[in-house]
């Protein structure tokens, strides 16, 4: 008791650590109650990575460089991690393990995260600090496109990408907004590729008459071929996204999530963390709330109204 108020303890998995702590407090055992908190921080953390994150790159690769970062965690850093043999899960399986509580933190995109927010701690997210994701609507200068509405009857292509995972959501608030009919009857052909040098060239040989892409990517593109980036206009630009990151199941409270999440904020100091962070394509991480969600949640929910509107004899 500390002024007439009860000392406030942190709370174990469904709140036993809390409960026996209290009894321990009121009785006077400051070592028991440290051992068991020795004993809480010892337990491993239940991490799940979505495969989302990594639909890109060779998934041998992917395991092997979150192995060796998760092998430095438990034996440089006296952090357990515990993992699924595979190491990561499909979407299902991200979202059926939320409801049964069987993960304490998760790697997963936007779009998985809204249906399971329910179940995350919105109060810390994992995300990258060297700013959000944009995409970019591109069309040839002297191709006649000017506006979306010029590309009725012609030939998109989209980069397919784990950072790309609101780019259809995007494209329908687009056509919405414009009063346009929906993607499958507006253009004449929309295609995917994962590779951006197949999404952005198309369009600058003619073969393609617009793309969706990544901001980040085409200015790499730019910066090696500057005829690239003064040959194609932005016909479109979404807002800064956050889409890609990690957090914690809302009933996790382990005092080693600190630990974890300060780890994670300070990758690049290792090679493997430096590993880590060249595979998965991001520079540094930073602790922030699922406000820096705001963004990417309005289009996805934007897009759901869209996609209602025409379900519901909308828009022919």
């Amino acid at each position: 008791m500390e002024n007439g108020k009860p000392v406030s303890v942190v709370e174990g998995r469904g709140g036993t650590c809390s409960r026996r702590g209290a009894v321990l407090l009121m009785l006077g055992g400051w070592r028991l109650w440290s051992q068991t908190m020795a004993a809480d921080a010892g337990v491993p953390i239940r991490l799940a990575v979505s495969e989302s994150l990594v639909s890109d790159v060779n998934i041998n690769d992917a395991r092997a460089a979150m192995q060796i970062w998760l092998k430095r965690m438990s034996q440089d850093l006296n952090l357990a991690v515990e993992i699924s043999p595979k190491v990561f899960d499909t979407t299902e399986e991200i979202l059926r393990r939320a409801r049964a509580g069987q993960f304490d933190a998760v790697a997963l995109n936007v779009a998985e995260y809204r249906q399971i927010a329910d179940m995350l701690d919105p109060r810390q997210i994992i995300a990258e600090t060297d700013g959000a994701e944009q995409y970019l609507l591109l069309a040839k200068r002297t191709g006649g496109v000017q506006r979306l509405a010029d590309l009725r009857g012609l030939r998109l292509t989209i980069l397919k990408a784990p950072k790309m995972c609101v780019a259809t959501a995007w494209l329908a608030t687009l056509l919405e907004e414009e009063h346009l009919d929906r993607s499958d009857r507006f253009f004449a052909s929309v295609t995917t590729d994962v590779k951006p040098s197949r999404v952005v060239l198309p369009v600058f040989f003619g073969q393609a008459d617009a793309c969706i892409t990544s901001k980040r990517g085409f200015d790499t593109m730019g910066e090696l071929n500057p005829q690239v980036a003064k040959d194609l206009s932005v016909i479109a630009r979404s807002p800064a996204m956050v889409v890609t990151f990690y957090t914690f199941h809302r009933n996790y409270r382990s005092v080693s999530r600190e630990r974890f999440a300060k780890i994670y904020t300070n990758v690049p100091a290792s090679v493997a963390g430096r590993q880590l962070a060249t595979l998965f394509q991001f520079q540094g991480l930073a602790v922030s709330d699922a406000s820096c969600l705001a963004p990417a949640l309005a289009i996805l929910n934007a897009a759901d109204r869209a996609h209602a509107g025409q379900g519901a004899g909308g828009r022919k």
